[in-house]
């Protein structure tokens, strides 16, 4: 069998932090053991919360939904890149410090690049986890397209979030640029620890919503 890693945070679990302006988790019996001798919930979220994929429509209302996006996009060969040492709080992650990290041309092409912050692990669930970590630069997330990555999965918000909900076309420039190029993301990863120095997979599969912009997933890795 397989070695699979769990890389998913527990929907309704504490950890789960919300977008801000967006609702959270919420869970109500439709029926229970008790009334029907069965349980079936009702389940209400956004398709942007805990472990999740963007797909480009998202920000581009001509993008592809996920429902109609390859599955190939959503998993395959991963690199991961161990940035502990370089994310700061508020702070861009620069092209140099993706490529202290281990990037370079001939290791990001066609992979899915896992960058590794620690941010969801000590974060999560807290209320600066969105307003407070350290986010791509915008240079970065240009590096890991020109060089054709398959996609970029995260363990922080990609981007630095806008002080109010309220969002203008200059505000997220990561999501805007790799998703206008169909590069998905997947996000809000835990225990990449347990993934430093092993060749794996990751596999990211979305729940199929037609004409969505996202979906939560049950993201694992698969040791190779």
């Amino acid at each position: 069998m397989p070695k699979l890693i769990d890389l998913t945070l527990t929907l309704g679990s504490p950890r789960v932090s919300a977008v801000p302006g967006l609702i959270g988790v919420t869970m109500v019996p439709l029926q229970t053991h008790e009334s029907h001798t069965r349980s079936n919930t009702k389940l209400t979220m956004a398709t942007h919360i805990g472990t999740h994929v963007d797909a480009p429509y998202h920000f581009h209302p001509d993008g592809t939904t996920v429902d109609d996006m390859p599955l190939e996009r959503y998993m395959g060969p991963a690199l991961l890149l161990d940035l502990r040492q370089s994310a700061q709080r508020k702070t861009p992650i620069s092209v140099a410090d993706l490529e202290q990290a281990g990037a370079a041309p001939g290791t990001v092409k066609d992979n899915i690049v896992v960058l590794f912050t620690s941010w969801a692990h000590n974060e999560s669930g807290k209320e600066g986890f969105y307003s407070d970590g350290p986010y791509l630069s915008t240079e970065g997330a240009g590096y890991l397209a020109r060089h054709e990555v398959n996609a970029v999965a995260v363990d922080f918000p990609i981007d630095k979030h806008p002080p109010t909900p309220q969002s203008t076309m200059s505000d997220f420039p990561v999501h805007r640029l790799l998703l206008g190029l169909g590069i998905p993301l997947i996000e809000n990863l835990i225990n990449l620890d347990q993934l430093v120095g092993l060749n794996f997979e990751l596999w990211a599969l979305p729940l199929k919503l037609k004409g969505g912009d996202g979906a939560a997933a049950r993201a694992v890795a698969r040791i190779l």
